[in-house]
C-alpha cells in the first residue's frame, strides 16, 4: 500500500523539528543543519529513530533549506547532490520499511520577481535539483512546506512533476490575518494547488495549534481534501541566542486533535517540536477516526490574491487586452516594446477589475510573448487572468507563470491541443467568447 493509498483509510502521524533537535545535539548558530547529513550522519540517523521509536509514521528529511541559493550562503552549493541525496538516504535508511521518507524542501530565501530577482524558471530549475537528489536518495513523499509566496510554490510543484511521479504535499504558512506573507488566503491556496494537481495540501509552522484551526478549517471547506497540518510548538521567545517554546507535549497534542475534524490526515510538528510531542499525537489521535472530506465543485479562476466563480463572468467587470488584430497593442508586440505593459498595468491595477481576458498571438515575438507580458501585468495588477490564444506553446508558457488558476478560452480549430494544454495547468476551460 501507497502513501496516498494509506491516507484514505487513516490518520498518519508526521514527524517534528529537525534544526531544534540538531541544536540540542551540538549544531551551533550560524552552521548549516543540512551539512550534518555528510559530517555528522550518525546524529542525524539519531533524530530520525528518535521520531519514529515515538511514533511516526511519516520521517522527514533533514533538508528544509537545502536548495542551491541557500547552501550558496555557506559555501556549500557545489554539494546541493550529495547534501540532498544522503539526507533522503538517512532517512531511508532510519525507516526501513516501517514509515514513509518525506522530502522535505522549503522556500530559496529569495523573493520572486518583482519584489527580488528570482525569476520563475529560475526557481523551476532550483528545485528540480533538489526534488532530483531526493528522490534518488530514496524519498517517498515531495513535501514543500512553510512556503508564503504561491507563486514560488506553484514553481516547485511544476519543477517536482519534471523530475518525479511521487506524491507532492504543498503546504504554507499563514500569518495571524490569515493569509500568507504575500496576501494569499486559505481558499486560493487551495483552488490554486489542488487545480494544479497537489496531492496534499495544508498549513505548517505558522504559530501554535490554537491558532492554526481557523486555517485548516477554511482549508478543510475549500476542497482542500486530505490536510496535512505540521503546528509549532506554540510561539517562542528569544533572549541572546536562546529560543525557548513554552508549549507542552500534552495540550499540543490535544488541540491538534480538533484538525481531524477538518480532514487533517497527516498531523505533526513543526519549529520547537520534538519526539515527546508526537509520542503524545499518538497516544491522542491513536483512537480517532478520520472524517469524510468535501469534495471541489464550482470552478473558481483565480489570482494569488483575488478570485472569481466562473458561472459569473457574464456579468463581471472584465478588461479585453486585444492584440490579436493590427492595432498599436499587437504593433507594439511585434516589435518586442513591452514598455506599454507597466504603463497600462498601473492603470488596471487601481479600477479594480474582476478579470483580464487576454487575446494574444504571438505577435512575431515568438510562444514567450504571451507569458512576458501576463507574467509583467501580473506583477501589478491582482485580477485574475483569461488566455484566448489558439497558440498552444504560448498558451503553455503563459500558464507556468501564471500565479493562480487562469480560465482559457477554447473555440478555435486547435481546441484540442490547447484544452491539454490547459487541463495539465488545471485552467478552468470557458467554451464561449466572453
Amino acid at each position: 500500500m501507497g502513501f496516498l493509498d494509506d491516507i484514505k483509510k487513516r490518520i498518519l502521524i508526521h514527524d517534528g523539528s529537525k534544526g531544534y533537535m540538531l541544536q540540542r545535539m551540538g549544531l551551533k548558530g550560524g552552521e548549516s543543519g543540512e551539512f550534518w547529513n555528510l559530517t555528522n550522519q550518525d546524529a542525524v540517523r539519531a533524530v530520525h529513530r528518535a521520531y519514529l521509536e515515538a511514533g511516526s509514521d511519516v520521517v522527514q528529511t533533514n533538508t528544509f533549506p537545502g536548495n542551491r541559493l541557500h547552501l550558496e550562503r555557506f559555501g556549500l552549493g557545489d554539494k546541493t547532490y550529495e547534501i540532498n541525496y544522503w539526507g533522503a538516504r538517512l532517512a531511508r535508511e532510519a525507516a526501513g520499511s516501517r514509515a514513509y521518507v518525506s522530502a522535505s524542501v522549503g522556500p530559496t530565501g529569495s523573493l520572486m520577481e518583482p519584489l527580488g530577482d528570482l525569476s520563475f524558471e529560475k526557481a523551476c530549475e532550483i528545485y528540480r535539483e533538489q526534488v532530483k537528489a531526493l528522490v534518488d536518495g530514496g524519498a517517498d513523499i515531495i513535501n514543500f512546506e512553510t512556503f508564503t509566496d504561491l507563486s514560488e510554490l506553484r514553481a516547485a510543484y511544476l519543477a517536482a512533476r519534471d523530475v518525479t511521479d511521487l506524491p507532492v504535499i504543498c503546504s504554507l504558512a499563514f500569518e495571524n490575518n490569515g493569509r500568507t506573507l504575500m496576501g494569499t488566503d486559505p481558499f486560493i491556496a487551495v483552488t490554486v494547488l489542488k487545480s494544479l494537481g497537489a496531492d496534499m495540501v495544508g498549513v505548517n509552522c505558522s504559530f501554535g495549534p490554537e491558532h492554526m484551526t481557523g486555517i485548516v478549517e477554511s482549508m478543510y471547506k475549500a476542497g482542500g481534501g486530505y490536510l496535512s497540518v505540521k503546528p509549532n510548538a506554540g510561539l517562542p521567545t528569544v533572549s541572546g541566542d536562546t529560543v525557548t517554546y513554552h508549549e507542552t507535549p500534552e495540550h499540543f497534542a490535544d488541540l491538534a486533535a480538533a484538525f481531524v475534524s477538518y480532514g487533517a490526515r497527516l498531523i505533526g510538528g513543526c519549529c520547537g517540536t520534538t519526539p515527546d510531542f508526537i509520542r503524545a499525537l499518538r497516544e491522542k489521535l491513536s483512537g480517532m477516526e478520520p472524517v469524510p472530506v468535501p469534495e471541489r465543485t464550482a470552478a473558481y479562476i483565480t489570482s494569488d490574491v483575488r478570485y472569481i466563480d466562473a458561472r459569473e463572468l457574464e456579468n463581471a467587470n472584465i478588461y479585453r487586452l486585444d492584440a490579436s488584430n493590427d492595432n498599436a497593442v499587437y504593433q507594439a508586440l511585434k516589435n518586442n516594446d513591452l514598455s506599454w505593459v507597466e504603463e497600462t498595468a498601473l492603470d488596471l491595477a487601481a479600477e479594480g477589475y474582476d478579470a483580464i481576458l487576454v487575446t494574444i498571438d504571438s505577435a512575431g515575438g515568438g510562444p514567450g510573448l504571451l507569458a512576458d507580458v501576463a507574467d509583467r501585468l501580473q506583477w501589478y495588477v491582482k485580477a485574475p487572468f483569461i488566455f484566448d490564444t489558439c497558440d498552444a506553446a504560448a498558451l503553455e508558457r503563459a500558464l507556468r507563470v501564471c500565479r493562480g488558476t487562469a480560465g482559457v478560452v477554447i473555440n478555435n480549430g486547435s481546441a484540442a491541443e490547447i484544452g491539454k494544454i490547459a487541463e495539465k495547468y488545471g485552467s478552468v476551460i470557458i467554451s464561449r467568447r466572453i
